[in-house]
């Protein structure tokens, strides 16, 4: 294979793991360096501008942090993995702790760990798109290059399992380079200040789709991502009213998913926005709650109908029992506040079944589907629930879920970790 990139490994990782990790290195046709110091380390990107960090994190050493340090001061910012025989709750912090300091951190795992699956989330960001000129952005909008997948948001209960909706994702049909994901574009949306734009085309896409699904007999929710650009305009609801009256949509089946609006400084312009596409009737959702910027503060200032639980708070659900702990009181609390719930990649059984046990409303992840045309949509909504594949081909459950065995083995852990906590 091609050589692509550089990947980077810090010598503190075992053996074995290490042995691991080289070998996908060269599954991925990556050249690859074990390092065994920071300062070794720094003289490597003095010579070098690596793709990939592979940085260990454990409780004997500290030369993760020293190479988050040196990675820092760098003009350098690889896609960073961080690997740990720590627990999933210190390795969360250092995630955050790198982040913090501007490196993107595309995952955290424990050891032992699944190769399959390592090489699997490096290949994913080893592909570096070429920059993408103005002129072929602005080109992209304008002849309707750009299109659509969805995915499917499922409801969910101890007796139901019914598809509720669709969240509208955004793909880029290049003429040249194939279908581009939005990480190969969406800098460039913003670089050249079209965000509008492309919101705009999302949005009118998205609920024209609805409105031949409602043709058909369909009624389903649509979820649009909203960007912080429109958070801040005025002028945004007044523009929707006017589309969604246009194609006689009703603004209850329309969700926005918004993140990090704390982030923004003017507070009583966002909810100046926020109130006005509440009193439209527009459903408000803060996506990825429990990391980043969102807080408790939010949830009584803003007039969200729904919260998203991130896809990392529910990954740790089966095995660290603060995740649990945190979820099901995040749960109770937006349940209280008269909110829904709705849990982000659910991509495994095991997952669903605490999902269950915790009592969200909603859920979305591959287990159900992945991002599909619209044209799959209608057949997954009514062959559900499946009795083998769906038409994508991730739905793995060959019978009927297990309600109440997902909610007696929710109790029992529950009840284990309360005994833990007396001692």
């Amino acid at each position: 294979m091609q050589k692509s990139s550089d990947l980077m490994l810090i010598l503190e990782i075992d053996p074995d793991s290490m042995a691991a990790l080289c070998k996908v290195a060269e599954h991925l046709g990556c050249d690859h360096i074990q390092t065994d110091s920071a300062q070794t380390m720094h003289e490597i990107l003095g010579m070098r501008r690596p793709t990939i960090a592979v940085l260990a994190v454990d409780g004997v050493d500290t030369n993760s942090q020293s190479a988050i340090d040196v990675l820092a001061t760098h003009d350098v910012r690889p896609h960073t993995l961080l690997i740990g025989s720590v627990s999933a709750r210190v390795l969360a912090s250092a995630k955050r702790a790198a982040e913090s300091r501007g490196l993107p951190v595309i995952g955290v795992t424990g050891r032992p760990f699944d190769a399959a699956e390592i090489e699997k989330l490096l290949a994913s960001h080893l592909y570096v798109a070429p920059p993408v000129p103005r002129a072929e952005m602005e080109q992209a909008l304008a002849e309707h290059e750009l299109t659509l997948l969805y995915q499917p948001k499922l409801a969910i209960g101890k007796d139901v399992m019914t598809v509720q909706g669709v969240e509208a994702l955004v793909r880029w049909q290049h003429p040249r380079r194939g279908l581009l994901q939005p990480r190969h574009f969406l800098g460039a949306v913003e670089e050249f200040n079209l965000t509008t734009e492309l919101t705009d085309f999302v949005m009118t896409e998205a609920v024209r789709q609805a409105g031949r699904w409602r043709a058909l007999g369909l009624t389903l929710e649509i979820v649009v991502n909203l960007s912080t650009k429109l958070v801040r305009d005025r002028g945004f609801p007044a523009r929707l009213a006017m589309l969604l009256q246009e194609n006689d949509f009703p603004p209850s089946q329309l969700v926005l998913d918004v993140t990090e609006c704390l982030a923004i400084d003017d507070q009583s312009l966002v909810l100046d926005v926020f109130t006005r596409l509440r009193i439209l009737g527009v459903g408000l959702s803060l996506d990825n709650f429990g990391t980043g910027h969102s807080s408790l503060t939010e949830l009584y200032r803003m007039p969200f109908s729904e919260i998203k639980v991130d896809h990392s708070l529910i990954a740790d659900m089966p095995r660290e029992r603060e995740a649990l702990v945190i979820v099901s009181a995040i749960v109770t609390l937006a349940h209280t506040l008269r909110l829904q719930v709705c849990a982000e990649g659910v991509e495994t059984r095991k997952l669903l079944e605490f999902v269950l046990g915790a009592g969200f409303d909603t859920a979305q992840g591959r287990l159900f589907s992945d991002p599909v045309p619209a044209e799959e949509v209608e057949h997954i909504v009514r062959s559900w629930p499946p009795t083998g594949p769906a038409a994508t081909g991730t739905w793995r459950a060959p019978k009927p879920l297990d309600f109440e065995g997902s909610m007696a083995t929710h109790r029992a852990l529950r009840a284990r970790h309360a005994q833990g906590n007396s001692k």
